[in-house]
This record gives C-alpha cells, sequence and structure tokens, in this order.
C-alpha cells in the first residue's frame, strides 16, 4: 500500500466535502438548470435579418435582401447558423450577395436557462460583423419545439453610418456618424416560419 503525503490528503478532504455540500444547496432555488450544448445543437437556416433604426424616418435594413445571397450557386449553401454540440461555440456561414464570395465567423456562445448568447467580435475586427449589422453580443430565446432561435427583442446599439447606407440601400447623406436601432432575428432548424 502506497501512502500519500499529508499535503496531498489535506487538499483533498475540503475539495471533497465541498462536493457533497454542493448539491445539498440545490433547494433554495439558486442552482438555475442552463442549456447544454447538446440540447441546443444543430444547423440552424438564417429566416430573418433585419436591423430597424430607431429613428423611425430612416427604412429597415432587410439583410437577407440586400447583402446576403439566400439562394447561392452551388455547391455553396443557404446562410446558416450552426451551434456545436459538444463545445460553447458557433459558426456563421453565408455567400456575400455582391461577389457570392463564401464568409465565415466563428466564435463561442454563452448558454442560459432559455437563452443563448452569441460572442461576435468588435466591428473594428470584423468585416462580416460591420456588414451583417450585428452587435458584439447577440441574446437569442431558444425553443425546442420547433427548434428555433430569436432574437430578444428591445436591445438597442449602434453601427457605422457607412454599413447601415448599403445594407438599407440608401446615400449616407445627411445620416448621423452612428445609427441606432435594433435587430430583428429568426434562426430555426426546419422550415422558416
Amino acid at each position: 500500500m502506497t501512502t500519500r503525503p499529508l499535503s496531498v490528503l489535506a487538499r483533498a478532504v475540503p475539495l471533497l466535502a465541498a462536493a457533497v455540500v454542493i448539491p445539498a444547496c440545490s433547494d433554495g432555488g439558486t442552482n438555475v438548470q442552463r442549456l447544454t450544448p447538446s440540447q441546443v445543437q444543430g444547423v440552424y437556416n438564417v429566416c430573418t435579418l433585419r436591423f430597424a433604426p430607431s429613428q423611425g424616418a430612416l427604412p429597415t435594413a432587410d439583410i437577407l435582401a440586400t447583402v446576403v445571397n439566400t439562394t447561392p450557386p452551388a455547391p455553396k449553401q443557404p446562410p446558416s447558423l450552426t451551434l456545436s454540440g459538444q463545445a460553447y461555440q458557433y459558426q456563421l456561414v453565408y455567400t456575400r450577395r455582391s461577389d457570392n464570395f463564401l464568409q465565415q465567423l466563428n466564435g463561442s456562445v454563452d448558454l442560459g436557462q432559455t437563452n443563448v448568447v452569441t460572442d461576435f467580435p468588435d466591428e473594428s475586427q470584423s468585416d462580416i460583423v460591420r456588414e451583417l449589422l450585428l452587435p458584439e453580443a447577440l441574446t437569442l430565446t431558444f425553443t425546442d419545439s420547433p427548434r428555433r432561435l430569436t432574437a430578444a427583442s428591445g436591445f438597442t446599439y449602434d453601427v457605422r453610418r457607412s454599413d447601415y447606407a448599403r445594407a438599407a440601400g440608401i446615400s449616407e447623406t445627411n445620416l448621423a456618424d452612428r445609427i441606432n436601432g435594433t435587430l430583428t432575428a429568426t434562426f430555426a432548424t426546419g422550415a422558416c416560419p
């Protein structure tokens, strides 16, 4: 029989005691059940992606109509958001309408009780974030039946004037440097609603 130094046992005993105590604390509602990657995994079709400026006089930018090619030439696939079943990661793929180049963005997600939060790069670091008018973090509400992700409403953020004007198909003339607005986004594993 091998003997272990007392310092190893002294460190292991508090860890074992904590492991026993933690489950007992879950009766007060503080141990919130979070979604897991295996629950939300899948390839989600991009069904809607619109940026609506807070200033009502400005038009909504329908990004799927102006920036994204929703029916790209074969062998390219329609735009999608893939959530990994093993890791807290996403992959956003689409074909750019203007040049038919495939675009890909990879990043991490955070999973809540009913939400999936995608972490996008800062607009200064990503052409994709700029042309799709994406915020740095997008909170999506997950529903299992039908399997869908919908952008949480009411979150306002701003985008660059030039990016908004391009996506909305309007001139930059007389626009403020930054345009405030909200994103409407829906992703579905089956047919789009």
